[in-house]
């Protein structure tokens, strides 16, 4: 392993060498920094897949009770969205690198507590409930700082390949993510969690190959954004990041669209792997059915490049809202494995596209030193509603068996759909080529009416 980096000092910024502009973007795989990025970040990923996937699982057979194992999901979501904001405060004010460090190293301690508590026999319902409430406030506190740091790796031109990339990462590690933890678990029930910590021991090693400079405090204004003045408490602090993105027009009904679709798309997958154990189907099965989810996501992740570049990011995502939302009002009415993992891989083969655009022109609009508030605002916002996701699912199923819960998620994303449908700021937003042309009009037009 090549040494460590150490930080240039705080006088002499590092700066990346003048490439010549030959009027395309320069090859996003030949740049050292974001190889070394993707596979911080995918590892990482990776762990977090199997500990998700596990965890419900594990629940079940601890508790018996769909009810239960609810419980234990939802508070762990709570403790995510709960140390967001703290998180992207963290990731404005210190050493990104230092903090992924940190991150990983926890995730690595975590993990591996939950696998000997297993393997001792002692994880019951309140030990498995606060261990994996400690590893969601870790992804609260951690798992944005990558995204955060992303923007010092690629140059502006190649962020829509590096999003559209990201997607093509993120269905990989959702198409392995079911059937590894559901062999995993197979050979037993401690195994996907000391895979986790491994992974997560990975993920710190390769994030010390990254020779950009990662810290957030770089005295340059970008867009509507001024120049840091120094800290002035975690909750101002905080609070930039949502007067940020309800200052930007174009991205105030993206925030509500996605707390509502996020919260159906997830109560449905979650209703399905609860339906799936109550029948008394294998985890090895239930993988396989997860991994459906990661198919749909790799086949759309092979055309989310073009249409990233081609297609107007306000349309694009308004229709592949559109197409998920379709796959999910399917899913009430289908029983049989293979039908399940039709359907469930459709509802994810916009995904990719969507994610891309929305987040790309995201990354491009915000400037690097609100980076992390913003992306934990719009997390927050997004994923506020998750923690519902699984109460939705356990006590649903509970209520109404499989056809009434999937038909109430189905509801709830129908919703996000006409929010969409209806978002003319959102549908204006033009494809990659014009993305910041188009932040610095939005910019432009928020200054004037603060």
């Amino acid at each position: 392993m090549e040494p460590a980096q150490h930080d240039p000092p705080a006088t002499v910024p590092a700066s990346p060498a003048p490439v010549p502009d030959t009027g395309r973007p320069p090859a996003l795989w030949r740049n050292r920094d974001y190889r070394w990025w993707l596979i911080t970040d995918t590892s990482t990923g990776l762990g977090r897949a199997l500990h998700n996937f596990a965890v419900p699982l594990l629940a079940l057979y601890v508790t018996g009770d769909p009810a239960q194992a609810g419980i234990v999901a939802a508070i762990g979501q709570v403790g995510r969205v709960v140390a967001t904001l703290p998180g992207g405060v963290l990731a404005d004010r210190h050493d990104r690198r230092r903090l992924i460090l940190l991150g990983t190293a926890t995730g690595v301690l975590v993990a591996a507590a939950l696998a000997a508590f297993q393997m001792a026999g002692l994880l019951g319902f309140w030990l498995l409930t606060v261990l994996n409430l400690l590893m969601n406030v870790r992804s609260g506190l951690f798992d944005g700082v990558p995204n955060a740091a992303l923007k010092a790796v690629v140059e502006p031109r190649t962020l829509g390949s590096a999003m559209a990339a990201n997607q093509g990462r993120d269905a990989v590690v959702s198409l392995a993510g079911g059937p590894v933890g559901g062999v995993l678990l197979v050979v037993g029930h401690a195994v996907p969690f000391a895979a986790t910590a491994v992974l997560n021991l990975f993920g710190l090693l390769s994030v010390l190959r990254i020779r950009a400079d990662l810290r957030p405090l770089r005295g340059t204004p970008e867009n509507d954004g001024d120049a840091p003045s120094g800290r002035t408490g975690y909750l101002r602090e905080a609070w930039e990041g949502f007067s940020w993105l309800l200052h930007r027009p174009e991205l105030r009904g993206v925030m509500a669209i996605s707390t509502i679709v996020n919260l159906g798309m997830n109560a449905s997958v979650t209703a399905v792997v609860f339906g799936l154990q109550q029948r008394g189907e294998s985890p090895a099965t239930i993988g396989v059915a997860t991994a459906s989810v990661g198919v749909g996501m790799l086949a759309g992740a092979l055309l989310a490049p073009p249409l990233v570049r081609r297609v107007a990011t306000g349309w694009l995502s308004t229709l592949g809202l559109a197409l998920c939302a379709g796959a999910v009002a399917v899913l009430p009415f289908v029983h049989s494995i293979p039908a399940v993992c039709i359907v469930l891989g459709a509802s994810m083969f916009a995904a990719p596209a969507l994610n891309a655009s929305l987040l790309g022109y995201f990354t491009v609009a915000v400037p690097t030193h609100l980076l992390g508030r913003a992306n934990s605002a719009l997390d927050l916002l997004a994923m506020g509603a998750v923690p519902l996701a699984p109460l939705v699912a356990g006590f649903g199923y509970a209520a109404w068996g499989w056809t009434g819960v999937l038909a109430l998620c189905a509801g709830i994303c129908a919703i996000a759909v006409v929010l969409a449908f209806c978002n003319r700021r959102l549908l204006a937003i033009p494809a990659s080529d014009r993305w910041e042309e188009h932040a610095a009009a939005n910019a432009r037009e928020a200054a004037l009416r603060r």
